[in-house]
């Protein structure tokens, strides 16, 4: 029963990997102009067990007009006076993202996902085949 369970869990793992993989694929192409811009402000938040986070307004510039991205999420504090990359889609400035803080590759969910899918398949039928 043991390897089934952790075979369930796996499978439920690599479902939500290959489901991540196209959705950030399809930012990541949407979003295919790049232009910098910088914290306008920082809220930090502490939670017993999550640790400490960042939440982060930015400011950047489109044709001259200013563009802003709320409620960026980063554990880790941003630099004072950095400058940082905004990935933002051309038709739709405010459908952006912080280059820096974007910690997945599509091509690398995808991978890992299938992986755990294959490895999820391999226990569950270990399991039922040792009734373990």
């Amino acid at each position: 029963m043991f390897f089934i369970a952790l075979g369930v869990s796996l499978f439920i793992v690599a479902i939500i990997l290959l489901i991540m993989a196209p959705v950030f694929a399809a930012q990541n192409k949407r979003r295919s102009a790049e232009t910098e811009g910088y914290v306008t402000e920082v809220r930090k938040y502490h939670r017993r067990k999550a640790g400490t986070t960042y939440r982060m307004d930015f400011a950047f510039t489109v044709d001259g007009v200013r563009q802003e991205l709320k409620n960026v999420s980063w554990p880790i504090a941003p630099e004072e006076s950095k400058t940082y990359t905004v990935c933002y889609n051309p038709r739709k400035p405010k459908d952006a993202h912080i280059k820096e803080f974007r910690s997945g590759n599509p091509k690398v969910y995808l991978i890992i996902g299938l992986i755990s899918m294959v490895a999820a398949f391999v226990l569950i039928v270990v399991g039922a085949v040792t009734g373990k």
